[in-house]
């Protein structure tokens, strides 16, 4: 009976290790993955509709996609399932160069109207950005999923931005204005525009699914002609 009540104790012990470790792997391990294939690579994230379109102590219209633990994801449409950064690293390994073009200063100087930086446009390869949805046969695209008053439309760039990182931890991934913060953002409207209400993009009407839909989103290089 003694060497049974042993064995029992040295199996609840190992048990309990096993759980806490699988506690801790939880709490530290991003809960997905990006893959990288060909020219794109792809992540999941979640619809937040609601985030995104909140006027009161929100910021409507600017962050598209970022990640699920930085300081702007509650302001996000799609609040993503990786960190800004494996993302930037994924994009850099199909061998795309950030631009990089823009400072603190062009989000910080956005009040100043004698300063030039909240006019500066984002630089970088272009990237189409494709949202998979449950349901959908074919990915949406970003002119499907949202609304753009101001009419301009989207060019998505590669910016970058890795030094920026650490001084905001936003965690943005895409935002559709250029913006310092920003991996990918959109070289048609600048933080200037956002200022003066340029445009205010909002989601299409029965686009995207309930709020806490999981999705998939696709990164993709263009090459010339696409």
């Amino acid at each position: 009976m003694k060497i049974l009540n042993r064995r029992t104790v040295l199996l609840l012990a190992a048990l309990a290790a096993l759980v806490a470790g699988v506690a801790l792997r939880s709490r530290s391990e991003p809960t997905g993955t990006v893959r990288v294939s060909g020219r794109e690579i792809e992540f999941p994230a979640v619809v937040t509709k609601s985030s995104f379109e909140r006027e009161i102590l929100g910021m409507p219209g600017y962050h598209l996609i970022v990640w699920k633990d930085g300081r702007a994801a509650t302001a996000a449409l799609f609040r993503a399932e990786v960190t800004d950064t494996e993302v930037l690293d994924a994009l850099e390994r199909l061998g795309a160069k950030p631009g990089n073009a823009l400072g603190m200063a062009t989000w910080e100087e956005r009040k100043d109207p004698a300063s030039h930086a909240p006019d500066q446009i984002i630089a970088g390869p272009p990237v189409e950005i494709l949202v998979k949805v449950p349901g959908r046969p074919a990915p949406l695209t970003l002119a499907e999923i949202l609304e753009d008053p101001g009419g301009r439309g989207f060019d998505m760039r590669f910016g970058g931005h890795r030094a920026n990182i650490p001084k905001w931890k936003s965690g943005c991934v895409v935002c559709l204005y250029s913006c310092p913060g920003s991996k990918v953002g959109n070289a048609r409207y600048t933080v200037r525009d956002y200022v003066k209400g340029a445009t205010r993009f909002r989601v299409r009407p029965g686009v995207l699914p309930a709020d806490g839909t999981r999705v998939s989103v696709v990164m993709r290089l263009k090459t010339a002609g696409t």
